[in-house]
């Protein structure tokens, strides 16, 4: 994906003041209401001797061309060798970012580019002057907000950490603006639930660390994990509650595709069945979770309905499916959209679907072209289950088809999508959506698709949107808590058809996989009948792992 850079065509002009105890390096603060970009007014600010409290008791915008009221705080301190700021910003208008700005930090540790707990050795994302380095939390190039710039022991490091009780949008820029001659200036962003702008904001905490010793830097990212772990109640893996024990002896997942949009059939339940029978005369049922995406029909065309599919084999061949799975030991898990909606089928879809941050408009996401007319289709939404009447409804269709056939887990589709939707919080309403489907089925695995650190508490096991061969720096960030699939995506063995999925066809080369993954094996319509052999290698590899 490439990045689209939007920056100011002019110098903001912030005033700037020094960070105790790094000499060298400035900071600065920025305000952003749902109207305009504000500055610290320098004529109205007051900084205490020590340069740890700043008051400042008016605000500038347009370059400082322009006064305005309004008044912003910041408290530093030090704790243990890093710098924190927390930032508190009133304004008439509604606040929704707060930026820190930093300038001076050590060159030879930016140019050497930033990596995270889930960056490979070796790889760095290097801000260059037509190329900034932009990662969003909670989306899947930010997994947790911390982040560190250099690798080499012993020369400059810095180390920075967003560190919120709550689950809300941050973002790390790096950039070379011309106003800075070139220099790197990297922006720290907060910004507030959506639901609560007003005209009063308080940011998470800012960190900074500046080291020479990868030593600290693994100590910081430690007691960022233990921040994590304690505001989100993350449980170890080995105890967790909403486990079932069965899940701990899965070596291997198959990806049964069933229905595509267009509505060709990769296979019936009948067929998934027999592969079933196959699979597990050489590698036992118990170890195998079969995935059964597109069950439902047409894949995402039914949604947000969910009754076996017809062409599938409907009801009978879905009971089948399940008794064939249950005899061998097999666990079964079908897939729902924790978001997705036809409108066709769900007119009642405007009182759900995600709104942009100032609830002005509808915001439609994720509309692959399935059907290939080279145009993304027209009919998707995407609901927030924060909504209580979708997420009833939701709760109802999954409920329904647990109760009916008695599947060992759930698979809800795109559940680490973030929105800051203004109306109704996202994460609470997964929350409140799990919780009750746990209460109404403690014995069955609520899973979904890719993850962050916060989202491991409500959901153990996702698919990965990284790869199961990535081999992350901190691995622990993921296999302390939960567990990661080969995504639905990846390619089938032979001609690598990605099912119903939309990617069609992929060529990856996987490698080992990574603590804390679960390899996938995709079976299309020709996959036992002409790659048998590379299907039952690469379930044999599983059981090694």
């Amino acid at each position: 994906m490439v990045l689209e850079i939007y920056d100011l065509s002019f110098d903001p002009r912030d005033p700037l003041y020094d960070v105790p105890g790094l000499p060298g390096v400035r900071w600065g603060v920025q305000i952003f209401t749902v109207s305009n970009l504000y500055q610290l007014d320098p004529a109205q600010v007051t900084v205490s001797a020590d340069g740890l409290r700043l008051e400042a008791a008016g605000l500038s915008w347009a370059g400082q061309q322009q006064r305005s009221a309004g008044q912003v705080s910041v408290q530093i301190t030090q704790d243990n060798g890093a710098t924190v700021w927390q930032i508190q910003a009133q304004h008439a208008e509604p606040i929704k970012v707060i930026k820190l700005m930093l300038w001076g930090l050590p060159e030879t540790a930016i140019t050497q580019g930033w990596w995270q707990p889930t960056s490979t050795a070796g790889w760095t994302a290097i801000p260059t002057l037509t190329a900034p380095v932009k990662w969003n939390y909670p989306w899947r190039e930010w997994l947790t907000p911390w982040a560190c710039a250099g690798e080499q022991d012993g020369a400059p490091l810095v180390c920075v950490s967003l560190r919120d009780g709550e689950v809300r949008a941050k973002r790390l820029y790096t950039h070379l603006p011309p106003y800075a001659d070139g220099k790197p200036v990297v922006e720290l962003i907060f910004e507030e639930d959506a639901t609560r702008w007003g005209s009063s904001v308080s940011s998470c905490e800012f960190r900074l660390r500046v080291t020479d010793s990868l030593a600290e830097i693994e100590a910081d990212f430690a007691a960022h994990l233990a921040f994590i772990e304690s505001a989100y109640g993350l449980q170890p893996w080995e105890t967790r509650a909403d486990v079932p024990e069965w899940m701990r002896d899965i070596k291997l997942v198959l990806n049964l595709h069933g229905q595509h949009w267009t509505g060709y059939v990769f296979n019936t339940f009948d067929q998934m069945a027999a592969t079933l029978t196959t699979i597990t005369q050489h590698v036992p049922g118990k170890h195998i979770l079969a995935y059964v995406p597109g069950f439902e029909g047409r894949y995402y065309y039914a949604y947000p309905h969910y009754q076996p599919g017809e062409a599938l084999g409907g009801d009978a061949g879905f009971r089948r499916l399940v008794e064939t799975a249950n005899k061998l030991g097999v666990k079964l898990m079908p897939m729902f959209g924790m978001h997705g909606a036809n409108i066709q089928v769900y007119p009642d879809y405007e009182r759900s679907a995600f709104r942009s941050r100032t609830d002005s408009y509808l915001t439609l996401v994720n509309c692959p072209d399935w059907d290939t007319d080279r145009s993304g289709e027209d009919d998707q939404v995407f609901l927030n289950p924060g909504e209580p009447v979708f997420r009833q409804h939701l709760l109802e269709q999954v409920s329904r088809i647990v109760q009916t056939y008695q599947v060992s887990g759930v698979f809800l589709d795109t559940s680490a999508c973030w929105f800051n939707d203004p109306r109704y919080n996202l994460y609470d309403g997964y929350q409140k959506l799990v919780n009750e489907l746990h209460q109404r089925h403690p014995e069955v695995l609520v899973a979904g698709e890719g993850w962050y650190d916060a989202l491991l508490t409500v959901l153990p096991v996702n698919q990965s949107w990284l790869g199961v061969d990535r081999q992350y720096k901190f691995p622990q960030l993921l296999a302390k808590y939960g567990r990661a699939l080969g995504h639905l995506a990846e390619g089938a063995p032979g001609a690598v058809s990605t099912g119903v999925h939309e990617r069609g066809f992929t060529y990856r080369q996987a490698g080992p996989v990574t603590v804390g993954h679960i390899p996938s094996v995709g079976i299309v319509d020709d996959t036992l009948t002409r790659y048998a052999d590379d299907v039952i290698a690469a379930c044999k590899a599983a059981m090694q792992i």
